[in-house]
């Protein structure tokens, strides 16, 4: 995978420094992956997405494994994991979403893409931070785990 600044320098290393930007004075990352690089940019997307979309699946999976820690939260921090993971789940297909429908072509599509990325980051987040806020402020029997 290359590098953000490599994506910028792609077209003037093919001496075709010419693309049809949104915005002529100002080269976006996702106009360059989206006119020249589309597989990778897709490729990309879709690894961020399912990566990130583990990670929240794997703290709130580990949470109340009964193997692992076994924790007896009480309803609402159940419910607040649930929205964490559908909040994820929306995240992660805004951004494969955003990857495929280009701002050239797309741009309506792009931008709601690209709201619901956010927002569902947005929403997993405090969801998440409200779920583990109580045991880092409570003592509890993991003492360990915070060293």
């Amino acid at each position: 995978v290359r590098p953000p600044h490599l994506l910028l320098l792609h077209p003037i290393s093919k001496k075709n420094p010419h693309l049809t930007l949104r915005r002529p004075k100002k080269s976006f990352i996702s106009d360059i992956g989206a006119q020249r690089l589309k597989p990778l940019f897709i490729t990309g997307g879709t690894i961020t997405a399912i990566a990130y979309l583990s990670t929240i699946f794997a703290a709130h999976h580990v949470r109340r494994s009964p193997r692992l820690y076994a924790i007896k939260d009480p309803q609402w921090k159940k419910w607040l994991s649930a929205l964490a993971l559908v909040a994820g789940v929306a995240a992660s297909v805004g951004c494969i979403c955003l990857t495929i429908f280009d701002t050239r072509r797309f741009t309506r599509v792009h931008r709601t893409m690209l709201s619901t990325t956010f927002c569902g980051i947005a929403v997993s987040a405090l969801a998440t931070e409200s779920v583990y806020a109580e045991q880092m402020r409570r003592s509890t029997r993991f003492q360990e785990l915070r060293k």
